[in-house]
């Protein structure tokens, strides 16, 4: 079977360690915590609704954490060298309480942790750096525990604040990522106009319900075993759309590349989904 994008990621960097977050806290927010180790050199950064907080270890002195925000637009890029990367990837609508700001407006940026967190990220920056094999067996292990400590202090802490909508968008996150289903009918379905719930959606989620919908259809074309076997047309009925031109205008506005292009790509080059 034709695997996601992290799975072809896996098998093509044998030094990825992909798991659910160790905190309970954490788990209703975020979907993914990976560490990742070279050899990488290249990444597509794929829309998928998600945020992303990284911390990359360049060398033994200096590091950076930024937050990926959700792409509207695939974006391939070359990776320079680093010794590690620790990714935590939100679930769609997840990253709303962490950053304090609206998520529309992380879309498509990479954004310092320190214009979102100030001197809190400064901190934890120095002490991720600072984690060696002199002070623990695992330093892997040992700083994706303190990123984690990091995430639940911010979500626990009492300047934390989430408007009632934001359930209401994560809500509707669970009814589109189903397929099937119209922003009207979701709309109708939650007792919302779709004004509010597009405007709940943009703050939560980063994009709008319409364009969230395009990216899971997207998402199932990308995963979708058929593929493989070049059957295009039934991939685009499968996946929702309404036949195979639809799918590969969509196709080329979100990967901008054609849908053989891109797996062609894919299947050719090494990627690591969601490192800056």
């Amino acid at each position: 079977m034709l695997g996601s994008i992290e799975q072809a990621s896996a098998r093509r960097a044998p030094h990825l360690e992909v798991g659910a977050p160790a905190s309970r806290v954490l788990r209703n927010f975020v979907v993914a915590v990976r560490a990742v180790t070279p050899p990488i050199t290249n990444i597509d950064l794929l829309p998928d609704g998600t945020t992303t907080l990284v911390f990359r270890l360049l060398d033994a002195d200096r590091g950076d954490i930024v937050v990926l925000g959700p792409q509207t637009r695939a974006v391939y890029k070359r990776v320079p060298r680093f010794l590690l990367t620790v990714q935590v990837v939100f679930r769609p609508g997840g990253a709303y309480p962490f950053f304090g700001v609206p998520m529309d407006e992380l879309a498509d940026r990479i954004v310092p942790a320190r214009d979102l967190w100030g001197r809190r990220a400064d901190a934890l920056l120095e002490q991720l750096v600072a984690v060696g094999t002199g002070v623990t067996q695992d330093p892997t292990r040992a700083r994706l525990e303190a990123i984690e400590r990091a995430l639940e202090d911010r979500v626990l802490g009492p300047d934390v604040f989430e408007p009632a909508s934001a359930a209401v968008a994560r809500a509707a996150v669970r009814k589109l990522s189903l397929g099937g289903v119209t922003v009207e009918e979701t709309a109708r379905a939650l007792h919302v106009s779709p004004r509010n719930l597009r405007r709940a959606f943009v703050a939560t989620v980063g994009v709008s319900p319409k364009q969230y919908a395009r990216i899971t259809r997207f998402q199932r074309v990308v995963s979708n075993v058929q593929v493989a076997r070049g059957s295009w047309s039934e991939v685009a009925l499968a996946s929702g759309y309404c036949d195979q031109p639809h799918l590969v205008r969509e196709f080329r506005e979100l990967a901008g590349l054609s849908p053989v292009a891109f797996m062609k790509r894919r299947s050719t080059s090494e990627m690591a989904r969601k490192t800056p």
